[in-house]
């Protein structure tokens, strides 16, 4: 494979070495929100193996089951839009107690 068209290290399913196929071996839960998975190159030529952090970022739409007491971190996106609606429904209540 040429070098050029090597995947960048970021692609979880590929080698960043030799950009062939790669397979999880094993995987352990660190934590609710992380995960560390083993990764092995499925060339023969390249061998190589790694570990892997796959790890929560934040959050882009909330959950419609609100059953998890978990504090994430929100999207700019969605902090905007949830503010946005906050502020509709204050103003909603102010119309309806002043009239």
């Amino acid at each position: 494979m040429k070098r050029s068209e090597i995947p960048p290290a970021a692609s979880y399913d590929r080698c960043p070495y030799c950009g062939a196929k790669v397979k999880s071996s094993d995987s352990h839960l660190i934590s609710d929100v992380v995960r560390h998975m083993y990764m092995q190159c499925q060339n023969p030529k390249c061998g190589h193996r790694y570990l892997l952090q796959i790890s929560f970022v934040h959050t882009t739409a909330l959950p419609k089951y609100l059953t998890v007491s978990h504090h994430l971190p929100l999207s700019k996106q969605l902090q905007s839009k949830l503010k946005s609606e906050k502020n509709d429904n204050i103003s909603k209540t102010n119309e309806v107690i002043c009239g």
